[in-house]
């Protein structure tokens, strides 16, 4: 399976421009020629460039995210949630500094293992038939993925 170019870089698909410029430029002196040996190392390179490149034009990146969308759809991968343990968003930690939403994972037991920001909940939540929204989420250290419910803090959930 071909990686993403969150993956190549290390970085979660909230990260800001400052992260993925940290992290492209860690992961850019860790490959350098100078400094390992490793023949494989070297061709990093070019796919680290492309996914800095890509990921920090919020325009590219936005076309970027949706193709990887796309590209589940046609994978024939469930983005629904259907079959996915169903969550609350009230079942997370909140840490109002960072405006971050945080869990345990329930499988393999990672702390923090899954995250959500606002702007994961801003963009890429899908409005449900009950007022609220869904979003689907992966945990940071292994294959399990969740459905979050959560609903618009603005709209009175009553109407």
């Amino acid at each position: 399976m071909q990686r993403t170019y969150y993956e190549i870089l290390g970085v979660e698909y909230s990260s800001s421009e400052v992260d993925i410029k940290k992290a492209y430029r860690s992961k850019l002196l860790n490959t350098h020629p100078d400094k390992i040996d490793n023949v494989d190392a070297q061709h990093e390179i070019p796919l680290l460039k492309e996914a800095y490149t890509t990921l920090i034009d919020p325009e590219l990146r936005r076309k970027y995210n949706e193709s990887l969308k796309t590209g589940s759809l046609l994978k024939g991968y469930n983005i629904n949630g259907g079959g996915l343990d169903l969550y609350n968003l009230e079942d997370f930690e909140f840490d109002e500094e960072t405006i971050k939403w945080t869990k345990d994972c329930p499988r393999c037991h990672f702390p923090n293992g899954i995250s959500l920001e606002e702007s994961d909940l801003e963009e890429n939540g899908t409005k449900d038939n009950e007022g609220g929204y869904d979003i689907i989420v992966q945990c940071n250290s292994c294959s399990l993925w969740i459905q979050v419910k959560y609903y618009d803090a603005d709209e009175d959930v009553n109407d």
